[in-house]
Formats: C-alpha cells, structure tokens, sequence
C-alpha cells in the first residue's frame, strides 16, 4: 500500500466549497461525468473521468480497455457543525487492479478553507501489487494536483 498527501488552500467558505463538490456542473466543467444522489443529509457523488492510455505507464496501459474510465465516489456531508469537515473518496478504473480509499478533510480558515487529502493506493496482485502501486502514485498525484488547483479557478 502507498499513501499520498496533498493540500490546498481555496478562497470560499467550507460551506460554499461544499455546496460546489456537490455540484454536478463543478465536475462537468472539469471535463468528467458527474451523477449525484442525496442521501440525506448527504450527497454521494460519482464522477467518471476518461484514462487516456498515452498517460498511463506501458504496464498499466496494456490491461486498459480502450475507454477506460476513473470512477471516483465522493461522500460529501451536508450538514457540517463547526469549522471543519471530512469528505471520503473510493476510487477505482476497471481493467487496473488498484483501489484508492481517501479521507478530505475540510477546514475553515480566517482566509477561507484549507484542504487536505490523505489517499492509500493499494494493488490486489501477488507479488507486483507494490511495482503496480508505485506506478499508479505520480499518475494519481498528478490528476488530483491539477483537479485541486482548477476548482480554485472561477
């Protein structure tokens, strides 16, 4: 199992920032698919995301299906109490034997709200699971860097 870390600092509110993951049309202006369902007082988003196979390690490509799809799953709480908050993610693409299990957390600041994620990539093949796993990291680090940084843009 590896684990990734990544933060961010955005300019809205906690409230406001979740109010746009549960938002469809925030995913959709992202370039991916976007379903949402309310589980009260939640939301449960899934959001599915094109692989291309030119971005994927030659090892990794190979098990791909040609329209290979991110499928990520968001558990985004509706009522928050106090200044911080928690979002969970499962992550999986079919064809790729890894699953990614991570914990948003949400907190206010005095300039909006920071966000942290803490993501554990874990791979179910015998004996190559790590090898699979440490080259799924820098492509996941990538993707959720640049997702992070353009939910900041208007």
């Amino acid at each position: 199992m590896r684990t990734l870390t990544l933060s961010h600092e955005y300019a809205d509110s906690l409230s406001a920032l979740l109010l746009r993951l549960a938002d469809v049309s925030t995913w959709q202006s992202l370039g991916s698919e976007a379903h949402a369902k309310r589980i009260d007082p939640d939301t449960e988003v899934t959001v599915k995301t094109p692989l291309p196979k030119s971005e994927m390690p030659s090892a990794l490509a190979s098990h791909l299906p040609a329209n290979a799809e991110l499928v990520e799953v968001y558990l985004i709480p509706g009522d928050v109490i106090g200044d911080s908050a928690e979002i969970r993610m499962t992550a999986h693409a079919a064809g790729v034997p890894v699953e990614i299990d991570a914990l948003i957390t949400l907190a206010q600041t005095d300039s909006g709200t920071s966000l942290s994620v803490r993501a554990e990539i874990s791979s179910s093949i015998p004996l190559f699971g790590s090898m699979v796993e440490q080259a799924v990291v820098p492509i996941l680090q990538t993707r959720l860097d640049d997702r992070l940084h353009k939910l900041d843009q208007p």
